[in-house]
């Protein structure tokens, strides 16, 4: 059943909507990810993008240990299914990174539609959680019993990870770099490219959390102008840190981990340093 709704699918697909949901999948990567994390880390809530960042890295690793339990192959390896645009997706298929991307994301979506005033924050959410998953399985990524067990597992834990990080009160960072070690030990046991990329992530993140909590201790609130500059400045550096160094290095897992690591650290110390000093004259008077 799971091969022939892949096979149904591509038999509808046509270039238009191979296109569309080419497109709608980015939604659901790493990248898109970066994007929602470090938006809120600099110029929302640290706090509250701590707790997102943190609880996406988890359930990622968590999906990326499965996946090696299970090793699944992908649909496009069968002979009679074709992947579009010749887009191969590395690593096992069950359960699906993306949808596990997509609750995490659509859950902080809904999250934040009870905190604020924007109430349309919930229909992205249904948005991500539906489409996400269904370009997986129109890209021959993934078979639906891997985008449902990758979403509804993801949703249970990003809502048990919410509540338990909540209880953390003013500690949150001690019980993150406790669970570094953890992270760090699982890289070589699960040794797939996408472990390190998250075990890099979380360690630059979560030492540079404590670090910019206790010493830098930046205010992300701003004017909007300001908060657009920022941004700018920030994700000029976060493709300086992940692009150049390709020019120069081989690829390799080492190589992901410490390019991640940096970009970790880059989000979460190097950003709001320069922050606090190049804007410290157009800080708004709150």
């Amino acid at each position: 059943m799971d091969a022939e709704i892949i096979r149904f699918l591509r038999d509808i697909s046509t270039p238009f909507t191979d296109w569309l949901f080419y497109g709608i999948t980015f939604f659901g990567g790493e990248i898109f990810f970066i994007i929602i994390g470090v938006i809120l880390f600099w110029t929302v809530d640290k706090k509250y993008a701590h707790k997102f960042v943190m609880t996406v890295l988890i359930v990622s690793a968590i999906n990326l240990g499965l996946k090696a339990i299970f090793k699944r192959p992908r649909p496009y390896t069968l002979n009679d299914i074709d992947a579009p645009f010749d887009y191969y997706t590395a690593g096992y298929s069950f359960p699906s990174g993306h949808a596990t991307n997509a609750a995490a994301l659509g859950y902080t979506a809904i999250d934040g539609s009870k905190k604020t005033k924007y109430h349309f924050l919930k229909y992205i959410a249904i948005f991500l959680m539906v489409f996400i998953p269904l370009s997986r399985m129109v890209l021959a990524q993934h078979y639906f019993t891997d985008v449902l067990v990758g979403l509804v597992l993801s949703y249970i834990l990003v809502y048990y990870l919410f509540k338990l990080i909540d209880k953390f009160h003013d500690k949150e960072e001690y019980y993150t770099l406790a669970i570094l070690p953890i992270v760090l030990i699982l890289m070589p046991i699960i040794k797939d490219t996408d472990m390190y990329v998250a075990g890099g992530g979380f360690m630059g993140f979560a030492i540079g959390y404590f670090i910019e909590k206790h010493y830098i201790k930046y205010d992300v609130r701003n004017k909007l102008p300001i908060q657009l500059l920022k941004i700018i400045i920030g994700f000029i550096g976060i493709v300086i840190i992940k692009e150049v160094p390709k020019l120069i290095f081989d690829d390799s897992n080492l190589f992901d981990f410490i390019r991640y690591t940096v970009i970790g650290g880059w989000a979460a110390i190097g950003a709001p340093l320069t922050f606090k000093y190049v804007f410290k004259h157009q800080e708004e008077k709150i």
